[in-house]
């Protein structure tokens, strides 16, 4: 019989050895599995797969959903264009030059009145130009030139892939070289939506644009940070796996993703800048919007919309944008002349 005041055997050196050679082999394991699922997951959100559905994700996702999507069996569907201008009765003329990485890209221009400047657009992540033509059709009703440019990989634009911004920027820094070719004496404003207006602040930042003025939907204010609210969105941490996503997403594609910060791009604008924002979207979310429009500094407009989301605000608050848009050009572009 034991004696009840003896000490308790000690676990010999080899049982500890196995206890931690155990717990290094689960840490390995998991680190595997976690960022192999970050590097699907993010390939998924990068990379649109032509004719794929679009798949219907549960807002918080289902236990399901995320097991797809980390899965890499969500497939985001390659954005196309079903209507063009002469769907809104407005002539155009479709043009193909070259942007980043040599892919072509697709624009459509509607002239304008002679002497009036040139308003080019540019659409968000996961949309062609066609979700761009009610705001085309504002700008011509104030007889400006039009052009609207499908980035690569979406629309009629050459490529598969998307940066979120990043080489979207020569996009629109390609987009404005080639307005210039056609109209070298118009002044040029530069409208982007979502991941477009984070391209266009990258372009700015970078100075291969000069712009007149800049109309700004909801840009996110750093990448990480867009991709974390996504996540929280669906139900998913945004730490580690927004970390993760941008880390792997960059390695593919050959950028910097922690370096997309459009918040501090910001700091370089130049010229008069209108940002619009919704005090309900949530991809971006007010204190990050408003950090933009500090950085923006004397520069910037900043204009609320409130019990709105993220962006669209011509389709959804169509007084307020005319109001503020039409309003904001008359004084940027009128001190032009």
């Amino acid at each position: 019989m034991a004696d009840p005041t003896s000490t308790p055997a000690c676990p010999t050196r080899r049982t500890l050895r196995r206890i931690w050679i155990f717990f290094a082999v689960v840490l390995f394991v998991a680190f595997i599995v976690v960022n192999g699922a970050a590097y699907i997951a993010a390939r998924t959100m990068t990379h649109y797969v032509p004719n794929a559905v679009r798949p219907h994700i549960h807002v918080p996702m289902t236990t399901w959903d995320k097991t797809r999507l980390f899965l890499g069996t969500l497939s985001l569907p390659r954005p196309v264009n079903h209507l063009t201008p002469a769907d809104r009765k407005l002539d155009y003329e479709s043009l193909h030059f070259p942007g980043s990485h040599g892919l072509q890209l697709e624009a459509w221009r509607i002239p304008g009145q002679p002497g009036q400047p040139v308003v080019l657009l540019f659409p968000g992540y996961c949309a062609s130009k066609e979700s761009l033509l009610n705001y085309a059709r504002e700008f011509h009703g104030l007889g400006y030139e039009a052009w609207l440019v499908d980035f690569h990989g979406v629309g009629g634009s050459q490529g598969y892939t998307t940066t979120i911004g990043w080489y979207e920027a020569d996009d629109v820094a390609a987009a404005s070289r080639e307005a210039a070719r056609y109209r070298p004496d118009a002044p040029q404003v530069l409208f982007g939506m979502s991941l477009g207006a984070a391209a266009v602040l990258r372009a700015e930042h970078l100075h291969t644009v000069q712009p007149a003025a800049l109309i700004l939907e909801a840009p996110y204010d750093r990448l990480v940070t867009t991709v974390a609210h996504r996540f929280s969105a669906f139900g998913i941490p945004g730490v580690p796996f927004a970390n993760l996503l941008t880390f792997w997403g960059s390695r593919q594609l050959g950028f910097d993703g922690f370096a997309m910060n459009p918040v501090d791009y910001a700091r370089d604008v130049q010229c008069p800048t209108l940002l619009l924002e919704g005090d309900r979207d949530f991809r971006v979310g007010l204190p990050n919007a408003r950090a933009i429009a500090k950085a923006l500094g004397p520069h910037g407009t900043f204009e609320l919309f409130e019990g709105q989301g993220h962006a669209a605000y011509l389709n959804r608050a169509p007084d307020q944008w005319r109001h503020s848009v039409h309003g904001f050009l008359a004084s940027a572009i009128g001190a032009l002349r």
